[in-house]
């Protein structure tokens, strides 16, 4: 008896919610066709929302990129501009050395050749390499200092201009290099012809 109660109250229940729920939107006055019109509205509305948050959100995405674009330009200018900096501060370095070094090895050779001729020794070859080795020196500390300040003027504001004055600055480097080495040679040579008129 219980059961059949059950199912009697819950088929009741069945009934009442099917004929009260058209009764309730009746009594509400909307139709049909009005919710489907306020529901196409308040789509529309939020479609009108969603596309101008899309249009924020892009605007805001262009200005970080173009942004980020700025910020890598600047630090990519940085590190030429340091580049350069640093490349300028190396070859002060090593051609201040190769100079002062080569300096006073001329002057050590020089004292020898002269104490050689007062001696009576014949050391007008050696000298002449020497005098020589001396000029292509003082050329390569020209070539160096000319380098130098080739690296320390390059300005990072166009990267063409910029490349074109490192190009210009890195062969005037190369060629102090050489002028030092050549210097190195004929000092070299000046050595070896002192040696021999000291046989």
């Amino acid at each position: 008896m219980k059961k059949t109660a059950i199912i009697t109250a819950f088929s009741l229940a069945a009934l009442v919610m099917t004929t009260a729920a058209p009764v309730a939107l009746a009594q509400d006055g909307s139709t049909y066709q009005d919710r489907v019109e306020e529901r196409r509205a308040l789509f529309e509305e939020n479609s009108q929302e969603r596309q101008t948050n899309r249009e924020e959100i892009s605007t805001q995405v262009g200005e970080n990129v173009e942004e980020r674009q700025d910020t890598r330009q600047e630090r990519r200018e940085t590190r030429r501009d340091n580049t350069a900096q640093l490349h300028a501060t190396r070859l002060t370095n090593r051609f201040g050395f190769y100079s002062q070094r080569l300096t006073n090895l001329i002057e050590k050779i020089d004292t020898q050749l002269s104490e050689m001729a007062t001696a009576g020794k014949d050391v007008t070859a050696a000298q002449a390499k020497l005098d020589e080795a001396e000029a292509v020196l003082n050329e390569a500390k020209s070539l160096s200092n000319q380098a130098i300040s080739a690296f320390e003027a390059i300005e990072p504001a166009e990267y063409e201009a910029q490349r074109d004055q490192a190009l210009a600055a890195r062969d005037l480097a190369q060629q102090a290099r050489e002028s030092y080495i050549k210097a190195v040679s004929l000092m070299k040579e000046a050595v070896k012809l002192a040696k021999d008129a000291n046989n």
